[in-house]
């Protein structure tokens, strides 16, 4: 689904004001359809727009799934969390995994970019949060924007750096900044944050989800764990 059919389809949806609860019941998940009337009328928009190629039941098709796999709340297992946990593809990821603590003396959230889990013999298991310098892919992204400015990736690091001084003035400001970032991610030495959270199997008592938004290439679900102690912490990824 296109951003110009999810802009298309929403705009219908917020245009009367309709609530997410009441938009899921319009939808048939199983079926990948939608009430009747709504999409005839969904329909005949996307119709009139020049930018959509499939056909409109198509594309009303495509949402209903979006809608679907965004869908769900409520209480989950353990093995689920790390289910979804698996899969994120955290190295592309510009979010990443949002960990919050609420309490009486202190508020802290941390974003990690990695995660370990640690099984025992005893069936408890660990889960921790940490951070990694992904840099294989760092370095890929890297040379990919600097190709994308004109920049001959083919030859050696050395000779980079040279090629965007010669390029620099024929670049924007904000193209300027890309090649400074991708630059840095090749010859810079990076540290990687050594803060990390740890929780174990044992140690939960309950672990319930939130639907995930529908911002498309976002979906992020809000976590609560909580731990047998009373305390609890906040996920969102």
């Amino acid at each position: 689904m296109t951003n110009k059919e999810y802009g298309i389809i929403m705009g219908y949806f917020n245009g009367k004001g309709i609530s997410r609860e009441e938009l899921e019941k319009l939808l048939d998940f199983d079926n990948l359809t939608m009430e009747v009337k709504t999409a005839s009328e969904i329909a005949e928009f996307l119709m009139e727009s020049e930018e959509v190629e499939l056909d409109p039941q198509a594309v009303i098709r495509n949402f209903v799934r979006f809608v679907k796999e965004r869908s769900g709340s409520g209480e989950i297992t353990w093995e689920k969390l790390v289910e979804m946990l698996n899969e994120l593809y955290l190295e592309d990821s510009a979010s990443g995994i949002r960990v919050q603590r609420f309490s009486k003396p202190a508020y802290w959230e941390i974003f990690f970019n990695h995660f370990d889990m640690t099984e025992y013999e005893d069936g408890n298991a660990k889960l921790t949060f940490n951070q990694e310098y992904y840099e294989e892919t760092e370095r890929e992204n890297a040379y990919e924007a600097l190709s994308n400015h004109g920049i001959d990736t083919e030859v050696e690091d050395s000779k980079l750096i040279a090629q965007a001084a010669e390029k620099w003035d024929e670049l924007s400001e904000v193209n300027n900044d890309e090649v400074i970032s991708a630059l840095n991610a090749i010859y810079a030495t990076h540290y990687v944050d050594k803060s990390r959270v740890d929780i174990t199997k044992d140690s939960v008592k309950r672990i319930t989800m939130t639907k995930a938004d529908l911002v498309p290439e976002v979906g992020l679900r809000d976590y609560v764990i909580e731990f047998t102690d009373g305390d609890y912490i906040g996920l969102r990824f």
